[in-house]
C-alpha cells in the first residue's frame, strides 16, 4: 500500500478519535441541561426513523405494500412480544406473504 494513502487512513482515524473524545474530555464534570439531555435521548430514535423508512418503502419496488405491512406487523408484535426475534420474523413472514399472494 502507499505510503500516502495509509497517512491518509492514519490520519483520518486519528481526527475521528479526536473528535468523538473531544466532548467527552471538555464536558466532564458539567451538568448538562434538562432540554439538551431530552434531545440527546430522543434523536438516535428520530435519526434511525429517517435512515429506516426510505429502505421499507424501497425494499420492495414492485410491492412497497409489502414493506409498509412487515414494518406494521412487526410494530403490532413487538407490543405484546419481548425480545427482537418474534418481531422480526413476523415482519419476514408478512412480507413474503404480501409479495407471494397479494
Amino acid at each position: 500500500m502507499d505510503k500516502t494513502v495509509m497517512a491518509v487512513i492514519i490520519g483520518g482515524a486519528i481526527v475521528n478519535y479526536l473528535i468523538r473524545v473531544a466532548p467527552v474530555v471538555l464536558a466532564k464534570g458539567r451538568k448538562m441541561p434538562p432540554f439538551l439531555a431530552t434531545f440527546l435521548n430522543i434523536m438516535p430514535v428520530a435519526a434511525l426513523g429517517a435512515l429506516i423508512f426510505p429502505g421499507i418503502i424501497e425494499s420492495f419496488p414492485d410491492k412497497p405494500s409489502a414493506g409498509i405491512i412487515g414494518v406494521a406487523v412487526a410494530a403490532l408484535v413487538s407490543c405484546f412480544a419481548d425480545g427482537l426475534v418474534f418481531p422480526v420474523v413476523a415482519a419476514i413472514a408478512a412480507s413474503w406473504f404480501t409479495i407471494r399472494f397479494f
